[in-house]
């Protein structure tokens, strides 16, 4: 009996789309219908290609930090400074203020939605958290290498600080704070450089 030719897809495309909804949507609010709308698979490819509803989700979030995390090394290394590569990814979160309905940061969303009450997305949530740090990371390592800051504090418990502001400033943006107040913020952050025996140079 002809089963007919298997349902051919592309896998990145199923995961960016898939990922776009979850960021969007949160993984309660996502139906399934919603989930093979948006990716254009059949109940049958979905399931035995990604198993079931979650195995997709944690796939489309860990495409989601990757990609991120990609983007940000990209960018420090363009950057034509260390602590000008932070000024800039804290003002890109000021700078969504007034773009549509904003999502916020999914590795937030998705702590906020699962917590610690799933252990494999609780794993994934904190290799996000992770990479996301190991990034500021290397620009506090790169920063003290080059002379622009001092060496009072840790590269990592910086990269604890900024990773830990952006988070706040992603959580205002999203409660509608005006984006002159959350300049503010900014301002604050950068300035507190100086009180961890920082320079203010960028």
């Amino acid at each position: 009996m002809n089963r007919g030719r298997p349902r051919i897809f592309d896998p990145d495309l199923v995961l960016e789309n898939a990922m776009q909804l979850f960021w969007s949507k949160g993984y309660e609010a996502t139906s399934l219908q919603e989930l093979l709308a948006a990716t254009g698979l059949s109940k049958s490819s979905l399931y035995e290609s990604f198993g079931n509803k979650q195995s997709l989700f944690e796939a489309a979030f860990s495409r989601y930090f990757d990609a991120r995390a990609k983007q940000m090394y990209e960018r420090l290394g363009q950057a034509r400074s260390p602590l000008s590569f932070i000024h800039d990814c804290l003002l890109s979160v000021v700078e969504e203020v007034g773009q549509g309905t904003p999502r916020g940061c999914m590795l937030v969303n998705v702590a906020n939605e699962f917590s610690t009450s799933d252990p494999s997305v609780r794993g994934l949530i904190e290799l996000a958290t992770r990479r996301f740090r190991q990034v500021f990371e290397r620009a506090f390592e790169q920063a003290q290498a080059c002379g622009q800051i001092g060496d009072s504090h840790s590269p990592d418990s910086l990269a604890l600080y900024t990773h830990c502001v952006m988070v706040g400033l992603r959580t205002q943006v999203k409660s509608g704070l005006p984006k002159q107040e959350l300049l503010i913020v900014v301002d604050l952050a950068m300035a507190n450089f100086k009180g961890f025996g920082l320079t203010t140079k960028t």
